[in-house]
């Protein structure tokens, strides 16, 4: 479990991008990340341990009453530990604040480790994106929650 969530700043910029590089095929250039800061609907929560290590990220856009989860990654030698689960919650609570009612993604048809966690927090698959990843070209599973009423403050 990270020991601190909070949103992305210009420091943490080159150890997200290193770990963006780490754990993607197709990983966002610096560039992306900085346009990603610079959008007023768009936010980058960053974890980190009591050591000041850089666990994982997310990012996701919140639009009118929707939100939307671009990218999720955390460090390897932190996985199985509660660190996705608990960037998730945290960007779910940040929109439901914000008045959020639904909230999509896709995720790769192959990453079960994802698609158990998000299921954990109330997602269900609604849907497909025919070769909608490259190296290797691969579905997108879409996923959905409706509401919020599984996201607490006692939620990871």
């Amino acid at each position: 479990m990270p020991n601190t969530i909070y949103p992305m700043t210009e420091k943490d910029l080159a150890e997200v991008v290193a770990l963006e590089s780490e754990v993607f095929t197709w990983p966002w250039s610096e560039r992306s990340f900085v346009e990603e800061m610079e959008r007023g609907f768009s936010h980058i929560l960053v974890a980190r341990d009591k050591a000041g290590a850089l666990l994982g990220f997310i990012i996701f856009w919140v639009l009118y009453d929707e939100m939307h989860i671009l990218n999720l990654a955390v460090s390897p030698a932190a996985r199985r530990q509660g660190v996705g689960l608990a960037l998730a919650a945290e960007s779910l609570r940040f929109a439901r604040r914000r008045g959020c009612r639904t909230a999509d993604l896709e995720v790769r048809e192959s990453n079960d480790a994802a698609i158990q966690l998000y299921e954990k927090l109330g997602f269900a698959a609604v849907g497909r994106r025919r070769g909608y990843y490259e190296s290797p070209v691969e579905d997108a599973v879409l996923m959905r929650l409706e509401g919020f009423g599984r996201i607490s403050k006692k939620t990871p």
